[in-house]
């Protein structure tokens, strides 16, 4: 991934419209190689999970201009790339594997974030009777190594609206997104075998995202 990581350190010097019409040929460079990373993680995947649907990497990497038009940061590019190979496409609304790639962070990432008020509500109406199942998954000893714990960025500090706040699983239920990640390390990203450990990661979380799967089908 070398020619992706080189270029992203260069426009997070350079973020403006003008240097990158001038170096276009690195910009495509270094989507080719995520591009192709991506159709590595697709395939893989597939050999393990038969529920994804047929992708294309354009089904699952994200555009790199950004909307400015609600952000007071006004720079036109993202300083990352993104994959999110999900059971609905990227957009779709449902679980799936998350890549991160950029030169300060790298990680992978699992499950559905963020998810929409009716489908948020389904997922925890799903987990008032199968969170015992989630909390197995998330304290099995391989899982937990490389996914300590539910990332807690989007929690309630009260139990929701319509659910007993003192329902066994009260605490999983304040969470407003449902997803686990694990950083990766800058050596790991440019070795050559980053695809299969980015794929192990993945293959780690398959239990995790077919429960999300379930709750949300």
């Amino acid at each position: 991934m070398k020619k992706t990581i080189d270029f992203l350190k260069k426009i997070k010097k350079n973020n403006n419209t003008e240097w990158m019409h001038a170096h276009k040929d690195e910009y495509l460079a270094a989507k080719k190689e995520f591009e192709f990373l991506t159709q590595e993680l697709i395939t893989r995947a597939s050999v393990w999970e038969d529920k994804l649907p047929y992708l294309e990497p354009k089904h699952c990497t994200f555009r790199f201009n950004r909307d400015t038009c609600f952000s007071d940061n006004k720079n036109p590019y993202k300083e990352n790339f993104g994959a999110f190979i999900a059971y609905g496409g990227k957009k779709g609304g449902l679980p799936g594997y998350y890549l991160h790639l950029s030169p300060k962070e790298i990680f992978v990432a699992a499950g559905v974030w963020m998810p929409e008020a009716e489908q948020l509500k389904n997922v925890r109406q799903y987990l008032t009777t199968e969170g015992d199942e989630l909390k197995k998954i998330l304290t099995d000893k391989k899982f937990k190594k490389t996914f300590p714990v539910m990332d807690t960025d989007h929690v309630l500090k009260r139990p929701p609206k319509g659910f007993p706040a003192d329902h066994p699983h009260v605490e999983l239920l304040k969470f407003k997104s449902f997803t686990v990640s694990a950083p990766l390390s800058l050596d790991v990203a440019l070795s050559p075998g980053f695809g299969k450990i980015v794929d192990q990661h993945f293959k780690l979380a398959l239990p995790f995202n077919r429960l999300f799967l379930e709750a949300l089908n």
